[in-house]
């Protein structure tokens, strides 16, 4: 269970850790700000685009085990790469971490339905919380890990392949006394693109992801254009990320025992209404507790996975539904950084973009209540 939850670990950091650098990004490699929105969907793209890949006739015949050993190997190594070259091997690599991390986004929560049927709802919180945790360190120490470095971004985001690697090597063992399984060779497409319980997952997984990821994307620049510094606005983005582990691992847990999901869904999702508005609407003095709001939203992902794997009518469903949640899911979710780039740099105003984030969060409660029913 240690090397499963140590995945979570991996597959966040090589994302918070690049925003908060945006300023030395683009003067370094000169690009505009709508170029970088579109760097920070790649990797949503990805997700969407790589999620069924392990379920393809390609990769039927390659174990879970083998599969995540690869991911990790890829991602460290991308992570690195991206980082040594110019503006066209930082977007190739990372394409090719965000189908790594896509992969792993994919081969975990089968995993976990597999090897831990009766732990679902218990497990899934922790790998988040992980997840989140990790997520905050790489947002929070990515400028003071540059500067110790001689203002060095290419470090700042470099430094994170240190945790796939050290995963991927500690899979190794668990690989080679795997059993010798294989994906189902079961087609479960057509029946999941009929279902509406599974759409309702996907739209839910599509719009908890969007909030996050726009998060991530764009909330430094946000708090630097209310007058923080790049320092100050990573350190706040490390908060609000840090304030979701927290909210990641007891939320799922105090509201979400059992298969109804009601409450749960609830607490991830209104929050987020009051968090954005007050980032925006209201003058810096609130700018910590509209965080602190905001970060309860990053709690809806466990509840995403707990979804995926307890609306699969049996364990080798699992696999199809996660790819098709996090395949369409992301693809909806891919469209917000980018498009909220060019909106900024429309309007010279986050005004639009708020609004929309405030009107997710009301639909993601909404869909998230169809999806438990």
């Amino acid at each position: 269970m240690i090397v499963l939850l140590l995945i979570a670990g991996c597959i966040r950091a090589p994302l918070t850790s690049i925003s908060p650098q945006i300023n030395r990004i683009r003067e370094d490699l000169g690009i505009s700000i709508s170029l970088f929105g579109v760097l920070t969907s790649i990797p949503i793209i990805c997700f969407a685009v790589a999620a069924p890949l392990p379920y393809t006739k390609l990769f039927r015949k390659i174990s879970n085990e083998l599969l995540i050993v690869l991911a990790l190997f890829i991602l460290g190594l991308a992570t690195i790469i991206r980082s040594i070259g110019n503006t066209p091997i930082l977007f190739l690599a990372t394409i090719i971490l965000g189908i790594a991390i896509a992969i792993l986004n994919v081969v975990t929560p089968a995993m976990v339905r597999r090897d831990y049927p009766l732990k679902i709802t218990a497990i899934m919180p922790i790998y988040s919380a992980l997840l989140a945790l990790i997520a905050s360190a790489a947002a929070g120490f990515s400028i003071p890990i540059a500067r110790f470095f001689h203002n060095s971004w290419r470090i700042g985001i470099s430094i994170w392949a240190i945790l796939p690697l050290a995963t991927a090597l500690l899979w190794i063992p668990v690989l080679l006394n795997a059993k010798r399984t294989t994906h189902t060779s079961v087609n479960h497409w057509n029946t999941l693109l009929k279902s509406s319980s599974a759409w309702m997952v996907t739209i839910y997984m599509g719009l908890q992801s969007t909030l996050f990821y726009v998060q991530i994307a764009w909330l430094p620049k946000i708090l630097m254009d209310q007058g923080y510094s790049e320092a100050k606005a990573g350190a706040l983005l490390g908060f609000t990320t840090f304030s979701g582990f927290i909210f990641t691992f007891s939320l799922p847990l105090i509201f979400g025992r059992g298969s109804n999901q009601k409450y749960s869904v609830l607490v991830t999702a209104l929050p987020g209404v009051f968090g954005f508005a007050g980032v925006h609407y209201l003058s810096t003095s609130w700018t910590v507790p509209s965080l602190i709001l905001i970060s309860a939203t990053h709690a809806a992902l466990p509840v995403a996975l707990g979804l995926i794997a307890m609306k699969s009518p049996a364990p080798d469903q699992t696999g199809h539904l996660s790819a098709m949640a996090q395949g369409i899911g992301y693809g909806i979710s891919a469209i917000f950084p980018a498009a909220f780039g060019l909106i900024y740099q429309a309007t010279n105003s986050w005004t639009i973009a708020i609004n929309i984030l405030i009107a997710i969060s009301l639909i993601q409660a909404v869909i998230g209540l169809r999806a438990n029913r």
